[in-house]
This record gives C-alpha cells, sequence and structure tokens, in this order.
C-alpha cells in the first residue's frame, strides 16, 4: 500500500446529502446550464480572494493575471473548469466541500470585517458547485492553496460520501472535472458551453478562456493566438462620466431587441436598504411582442455580475415591459429560484424602486421635451395606462403625465389640465369611448355638449374603457361616461321632463316602448340630442356600449342587456313617423331604432328593407 493510498479519506457528508443534493441537483435550479453558471462564479470568487490576499499580505507576491480555463473533452466526456485563484488545502475541502450550504465565500466576508468593501464576491451560500450533479455522475477537485506545497484530490459521486486525498497537482488554484451523463452530451460542445459562457457569466471580471482537443490541435498547427469569450467589463457598473454615447447605444442594441437608438438612458446606483445598480432604457420604437398575450418584460437581473434571469415578471410591472437593460444588486443569493425569485422581499423592493425612477424619468421628459414625449406616448401610453388598472401605488405617478384626446382642443390634455380649463360644478371628467376621435366628436351623444361647449375626453385606447369605470375618480371629480344613463346636464328653456311633454309626445313614447319592447329597454326623450334623430345609450347600471363591443369582439362572456333608445322629439324624421297611423306607425317606427344602430356603426339586421323603408317614408 502506497503513503499516498494511505492518506485517502473516504468521508460521509456532513449533512442529509442524500437529500439535499437531490433539492440542489433536480429541485433548485429551473434550468441544467445553471452548473456552469455556479462553477465559474465560484472560479471568479477563488481569483478575487487570492488578488485580495496578494494587495493585502507583503508575503504573497501581488499579481492580477487571473484567468478561467473550460476545457471540453468530447470523447473522454469530461468538461473540465480550471482557475489560477486561492485555491483550497485539506481543510478547506473538508469545510467547503463537504458540507452542503458551508460557504467558504461567506467565511472568508467574515474574517475580513470591515474590508469587505474591499473584495467583490459573488456566492454567498455554497451549494452551487452541488449543481454538477444535475449533468454529471462524478466530480474530481484537484487544488493546491497559493501558500502551501501540498496539493489535494477531492471526489464524489454524489451519492453519500467524498474522498479527500493527497495528489500532484503543480499549479496554485483549483481544477474541477465532470464526467458528463450520457443523456447530457450537449454540454460537451464547445460552442453550447461558450453559448452558456456568454448568457451567465459575460460580464465576470476575469478572462474566461474555452478550448476543445481539437482546438489544441489546430492551435499547435497555425499557432493561433486563444480569444477570450467573455467581455470582462460590465458596462453599467462603469463611472457614467466615462460611459460614450456610442457604449451606451450599442449595450442597448446587446440586450433588446431594439435595433434604432434609446430615447432616454437611465443609469443609476441605489444604496441603503437595499444595494443595486441599474441601467435601464426609454425606447424610441415598440417592440413587434408589445401586446404578446405572454407580456414578458425585458429586464436582465444580475447578482455580482452574474447574469441570473430575464423571466422575472416581479422585476417590473407588466405594463413596463418595453423597458429594457439589466439590474444588477449584491443582495440576493446567485443559488436562488426563479420560483422563490418571484416573491422575494429584495427584488420587491427593487421593484418599486425602479419603476418609480422610470416614471419619473417620463414625466422630465414630458416637461423638458413635449415633442419626444409625444411620439413616446404614442407608443407606450396604452401599455403605461395598463398600470391604471392594477391596484397599485403608481396610479398618480401616472396620472401626471398622461395625456387624452378631447372635443374642445386639438392637442391631448392631462386630466389636470381638464379640471382646471374645464373645471364643471358637477365635478365630472365626461368621456365618450369609440374607435377613432372623428367618430366620436360626430356622435350623436356628442351634440349637447358640443353645443355647450362642455369638453368630453374622446377615449379611443381600449384600456382606458377599463380602468376608468373601476378608478371612478382623479381627486374629487367622477369618471362619467356620456353613452350612459341620464345626461345631468342643466336643464335648457326648451327642455322638458318627460311628465311635462305634451300628451301626443308621450303617447309616441308609451308606443315606441310597446313596440320595441324585445330590442330595447326603455325609451326616452332625449336631452343629449340637437340634430340627430336617435341614439342608443346604456342604462346607469350597465355596461358601457363600447366597452361591452369589445368584450364580444374578445369572444368574452357578457350579459346580454338591451340598450335604452332615445329619440329627438323635435326631428322631422320622428315627427314624420308620429303623424303616421298605427298600421303605418307599425311598419316604419323601427326605422328610429336602425338609425340609431347606423349612428353607432353598427350593422343593421336588414339593410335593404331599412333603405326602402327610409325611400317609401319620404315619398309619403
Amino acid at each position: 500500500m502506497t503513503k499516498q493510498q494511505a492518506e485517502k479519506k473516504t468521508v460521509k457528508f456532513e449533512t442529509e446529502v442524500s437529500k439535499l443534493l437531490d433539492i440542489v441537483a433536480n429541485s433548485l435550479y429551473t434550468e441544467k446550464e445553471i452548473f456552469l453558471r455556479e462553477l465559474i462564479s465560484n472560479a471568479s470568487d477563488a481569483c478575487e480572494k487570492l488578488r485580495y490576499v496578494s494587495q493585502t499580505d507583503t508575503n504573497v507576491k501581488k499579481t492580477d493575471n487571473f484567468e478561467i480555463r473550460i476545457h471540453v473533452n468530447e470523447k473522454n466526456k469530461t468538461i473540465t473548469i480550471q482557475d489560477n485563484g486561492i485555491g483550497m488545502d485539506e481543510s478547506d475541502m473538508q469545510a467547503n466541500l463537504g458540507t452542503i450550504a458551508k460557504s467558504g465565500t461567506e467565511d472568508f466576508i467574515k474574517k475580513l470585517g470591515d474590508k469587505k468593501g474591499d473584495i467583490n464576491q459573488i456566492g454567498k451560500f455554497g451549494v452551487g458547485f452541488y449543481s454538477s450533479f444535475m449533468v454529471s455522475d462524478q466530480v474530481v477537485v484537484r487544488s493546491k492553496k497559493y501558500d502551501s506545497s501540498s496539493s489535494y484530490l477531492w471526489t464524489s459521486d454524489g451519492k453519500g460520501t467524498f474522498s479527500i486525498e493527497p495528489t500532484e497537482f503543480n499549479m496554485s488554484g483549483t481544477e474541477i472535472t465532470l464526467s458528463i451523463k450520457k443523456d447530457e452530451e450537449e454540454f460537451l460542445s464547445k460552442y453550447r458551453i461558450e453559448e452558456i459562457v456568454k448568457k451567465y457569466s459575460d460580464f465576470v471580471p476575469f478572462p474566461i478562456f474555452v478550448n476543445s482537443e481539437e482546438d489544441k490541435k489546430e492551435k499547435k498547427d497555425k499557432e493561433e493566438k486563444e480569444e477570450q469569450v467573455n467581455s470582462a467589463e460590465a458596462i453599467w457598473l462603469k463611472d457614467k462620466t466615462k460611459i460614450k454615447e456610442d457604449e451606451y447605444k450599442s449595450f442597448f442594441n446587446q440586450t433588446s431587441t431594439y435595433y434604432d437608438e434609446p430615447l432616454q438612458t437611465i443609469h443609476f446606483k441605489a444604496e441603503g436598504v437595499v444595494n443595486y445598480t441599474a441601467l435601464l432604457y426609454l425606447p424610441k420604437s415598440q417592440p413587434q411582442d408589445l401586446y404578446h398575450p405572454d407580456r414578458k418584460n425585458k429586464l436582465k437581473l444580475y447578482v455580482n455580475k452574474v447574469f441570473i434571469s430575464d423571466k422575472l415578471d416581479s422585476l417590473i410591472p407588466a405594463w413596463l415591459r418595453f423597458i429594457p437593460g439589466v439590474v444588477d444588486t449584491e443582495d440576493l443569493s446567485l443559488n436562488i429560484s426563479r420560483e422563490i425569485l418571484q416573491n422575494n422581499a429584495v427584488i420587491n423592493k427593487i421593484s418599486t424602486a425602479i419603476t418609480k425612477r422610470i416614471l419619473k424619468e417620463i414625466s422630465e421628459l414630458k416637461k423638458k421635451k413635449p415633442d419626444e414625449f409625444l411620439a413616446f406616448w404614442k407608443n407606450f401610453g396604452p401599455v403605461i395606462k395598463e398600470g391604471l388598472y392594477e391596484f397599485n401605488d403608481f396610479h398618480d405617478q401616472i396620472f401626471d403625465f398622461s395625456i387624452f384626446h378631447c372635443s374642445e382642443k386639438d392637442e391631448m390634455i392631462t386630466l389636470d389640465k381638464y379640471i382646471n380649463d374645464y373645471a364643471n360644478d358637477k365635478k365630472k371628467i365626461y368621456y365618450i369611448s369609440g374607435e377613432n376621435k372623428e367618430n366620436l366628436l360626430n356622435s350623436p351623444q356628442m351634440e349637447l355638449f358640443k353645443n355647450k361647449n362642455i369638453n368630453v375626453l374622446l377615449i379611443t385606447d381600449p384600456v382606458d374603457e377599463f380602468w376608468m369605470p373601476m378608478k371612478m375618480k382623479f381627486k374629487e371629480y367622477d369618471f362619467t361616461s356620456i353613452t350612459k344613463g341620464e345626461v345631468d346636464l342643466e336643464d335648457t328653456k326648451d327642455d322638458k321632463k318627460e311628465s311635462e311633454q305634451p300628451k301626443e309626445n308621450k303617447d309616441f313614447i308609451s308606443y315606441l316602448k310597446d313596440h320595441l319592447k324585445d330590442k330595447v329597454k326603455d325609451v326616452k326623450v332625449s336631452k343629449r340630442l340637437t340634430t340627430s334623430a336617435s341614439c342608443l345609450v346604456a342604462d346607469e347600471n350597465d355596461m358601457d356600449m363600447h366597452l361591452k363591443k369589445l368584450m364580444a369582439a374578445n369572444n368574452q362572456t357578457i350579459s346580454d342587456e338591451k340598450r335604452i333608445l332615445e329619440i329627438n322629439i323635435n326631428h322631422s324624421l320622428v315627427s314624420k313617423v308620429m303623424s303616421l297611423d298605427k298600421n303605418s306607425k307599425d311598419k316604419f317606427s323601427e326605422i328610429l331604432y336602425d338609425h340609431a344602430k347606423l349612428m353607432e356603426g353598427e350593422n343593421l339586421d336588414d339593410p335593404k328593407k331599412y333603405t326602402n323603408l327610409i325611400a317609401e317614408l319620404v315619398s309619403l
């Protein structure tokens, strides 16, 4: 028996390994490719530790020549990750690799005490290493500590035990070799490994090189210089004064689906209860997936420059999903699943803070660059207003810059402008909704409001029809649809209550109610019509008519509520029908209902019958 064999130790893991390794390897991480991110992060930490030691300990040679190397051997079915960092001795291996959730990084930071601000560490909880067992059935670690002459070999299949023994390993640092499982051979492709490095570890501060057995042969023949895979510089962590506009634009294009220039760059660092850096952009143009049902956001989350996720719904509200950029924090662990992140307190604080900041920047854009804001609002206003439909704390900020078309001005106005310039004793913000501004201005329901110069918001964004009835108020003003219920304006001299109408008018209204009872909920003398013969309105407690159309168009189940027919008792068409005998009334009275439907842009059940009746009535 050799001396080396005699010194070999086979040890049980200090925790319930079978259970914990199963959690780490199968449940903690959403995607198996994460294993490489974790091992690269550990290697980066090892380099960062030695860099720090070399700068603070005069007995250690100062160096900055750190690197991380990944070697893919398809023939042997192995992946090797190597660093020239601080390394491990036997006790380090026992402590850091022998106990799950035992973090060498965390211990190292604790020992630094108040000096921890001088070192940038990625890992915190020490479980990342065990993600190796997601893709491998054996892990071999060889390591030599920077201040030791001895080197050690750690081996485990992740099933309950590990072994530590002396070995020959001449360089300071650590080498981890994974024996890849048969069904995980996609990771034996050099190009797949490079793809993962670029995705997760592009901004790790040390150079990363990837090679394979074939590369070694080719480079030996051609004497080619190795190319670094990662960028190694996170633009968002640079001093803003040293970043050029071209660099911001390049990163904007690199991290998003936008190909033009950003409208505005938002770059800031937050320190306090939660520490993070954010580099965000206001885009100029709409992305193709802006209205995709999935409503995925475009923000990437990093932890100390290591990519975590670009699918984190809780990082930014869905109504700001068009905002691309990155958020980087040191207050999260790398070893946290996306599912846990969705309800994470740190993420929630970051989300609230960056949402407030984005809305503030949009408000400033409106004040300082109104033309650019208007173009931005046309692209993204309907999406931002989805935030008014949600229960959140941002309504006031959104209202600060939200603008709307209106009947009394050509330009769009804010709600504050409506209140200040068009205040009314009724304390109401009147609105009418439809497909476009021009049709709304010509709507019969608008006639009295135009005659009285009462401003009405012209709502053409479908989202407004959902939040306005729910929100109900802006400050002390009620949102009031002019296509629902009674018109509550002051009566004009010519207005008469239905009870005060002449008997012939009341008789005609009673006749219409009975004759059209299968089509309408009620028939009333209109106060809102001045030039049109008739119109349809919803009852006060019913759904607004255009909202009902929208929901029906989207195949949503809605109650079949009949509408109210209002008639202009002074209109010549109404007078003509009123003057007819009973039989003729029965024949021609439905013209008033069809006329109202046409004014709403609706299809008639029998257009030919309608036109024939109109022609016949005119000839009488």
